[in-house]
């Protein structure tokens, strides 16, 4: 949906994406940042590409879309999450929006501080993106650690996803995305798929359903590389619907989903399937739209 304001009440100059978080202060600064360098922002009438545009009062701003608000991180852990608990670990099903573990620099909102605050010592075994939701493990101190790090290194631990992309695209009914991924120079937090150098990644996939030019895919990735769904998909021309990081697309949020987990039988531990329910209108509400 389009929409335009005209800048008031500056004290001085300040620059385009500063305004308009100013001005939407619920819109995050990727989509700012994304809805800029993808031409949707005018000022006084003229499409402007920098971010650092000099902004005055009485300029005019009109947006050709409006990006979703930054998903709200929850401040206490619901028990709802919980997908199932045993002696040695708890799956849980991580809602979109809050970050796995805390960041480098100890800040935000977080998985593995909540959980730690509703059951004691945790470990988080491995990570989603924050805007990824889905089946995450958190084990309690013990031998589970052992096996499963003895399992992820093996790679004897089957991960599945589900994820909207759009369509048409450059993807087959099924297959297997096999590609080289390195840091994007530019961008620190982003990635890029090179042809030479960077770390392998793997990943099988197949459409599960297709409509209103959108696609299901459920995908199996044999490697754990940084953003590896994202820029894969987006590689191939199926950006996967709502990222903001690789996606042209902007929706209500990321619609990447953690969907399944199975870890292999071991003398000491059973094999053990975690699912995590989609989210409420994942796949259906973007075809009704």
């Amino acid at each position: 949906m389009k929409t335009s304001f005209t800048v008031a009440g500056l004290d001085k100059p300040t620059r385009l994406d500063r305004a308009l978080r100013n001005h939407f202060p619920q819109w995050g600064r990727q989509a700012v940042q994304r809805l800029i360098s993808g031409g949707k922002v005018m000022v006084n009438g003229r499409t402007v590409w920098l971010a650092s545009w000099e902004i005055n009062n009485g300029d005019r701003l009109e947006i050709a879309e409006t990006p979703p608000p930054k998903p709200q991180a929850p401040d206490r852990f619901d028990d709802a999450w919980i997908i199932a608990e045993t002696p040695e670990l708890i799956a849980v099903n991580k809602p979109a929006g809050l970050l796995s573990e805390p960041t480098r620099w100890g800040k935000g909102v977080n998985l593995l501080d909540l959980a730690t605050a509703r059951f004691g010592s945790l470990v988080l075994f491995h990570r989603l993106d924050r805007d990824t939701s889905g089946v995450v493990l958190l084990t309690r101190p013990g031998p589970i650690n052992q096996y499963l790090d003895r399992a992820f290194k093996s790679r004897t631990i089957e991960k599945e996803y589900l994820a909207v992309v759009r369509a048409p695209n450059r993807l087959a009914a099924a297959g297997v995305i096999d590609t080289r991924l390195a840091p994007d120079p530019k961008r620190r937090d982003k990635m890029r798929v090179v042809g030479r150098g960077g770390q392998r990644a793997v990943t099988r996939y197949a459409v599960e359903a297709e409509a209103d030019g959108r696609q299901l895919l459920r995908l199996w990735p044999e490697t754990g590389r940084t953003h590896q769904l994202r820029i894969q998909l987006a590689h191939l021309g199926a950006p996967i619907l709502g990222d903001r990081l690789y996606g042209p697309l902007l929706g209500e949020r990321l619609l990447l989903h953690a969907y399944r987990i199975s870890l292999p039988g071991a003398e000491e531990f059973p094999a053990y399937t975690f699912i995590a329910p989609l989210p409420v209108s994942f796949w259906s509400s973007e075809k009704d739209e």
